[in-house]
């Protein structure tokens, strides 16, 4: 596994989140490392609790072993956690293709599984991947599927060493969800998804 070295930027990743966010009643906190910023508002609606999150933090992790490594579909049950599944299921191009997730909930949630569409857009010291769950007949498992899916994945270049990765999540997911599980997951669990992403874990 590849060593994480931070830089002390928390002002940086602090005052560059507007560039992702909405007009939105954002909760900011900072994770247990001191360096990963986490911001996040719950709204319920009719279909369940919508997830609004941007995490962010830098790693010593370049432009070009990131994108190796997220193109790559079957890393991502490695930084995701509880998704024991995530396999590309068919490609376009190197800039477009469907992946399927599956989602192991704990308890008291249900399982739940998800089509993904990924574009990848290369940018000389930035690369964005978007992630759009859309309709598929795709469906190996029982399960219900989670149908209102957004994330933007934004790698950008710091400087030859260091990369800042930035999570900006948009979603409802299946069934209802504990508050109990909703307040021991923020900050540290949208933190862990952007400094597994860095590790290449």
């Amino acid at each position: 596994m590849m060593r994480i070295k931070y830089i002390p930027i928390v002002a940086v990743l602090l005052t560059s989140f507007h560039v992702f966010s909405q007009d939105r009643n954002w909760t900011t906190e900072t994770a247990k490392d001191g360096k990963s910023i986490v911001k996040y508002e719950l709204v319920k609606e009719e279909e369940g609790t919508h997830f609004y999150y941007i995490a962010q933090t830098s790693v010593n992790t370049s432009l070009e072993e990131l994108d190796a490594y997220f193109s790559k579909s079957g890393n991502h049950k490695s930084f995701l956690e509880r998704t024991p599944i995530t396999k590309e299921i068919e490609k376009s191009s190197k800039n477009e293709w469907l992946s399927y997730y599956y989602f192991d909930a704990p308890w008291p949630m249900a399982d739940s599984d998800i089509v993904i569409k990924f574009n990848r857009v290369k940018q000389e010291n930035k690369l964005v991947f978007t992630a759009n769950g859309v309709s598929n007949s795709y469906q190996p498992e029982d399960v219900k599927r989670m149908s209102n899916y957004k994330v933007i994945y934004e790698f950008e270049k710091v400087d030859n060493g260091t990369t800042k990765i930035t999570y900006n999540a948009d979603y409802i997911p299946v069934g209802s969800v504990p508050n109990f599980l909703i307040k021991t997951w923020f900050p540290e669990g949208p933190a862990n998804i952007v400094k597994g992403i860095g590790a290449l874990k």
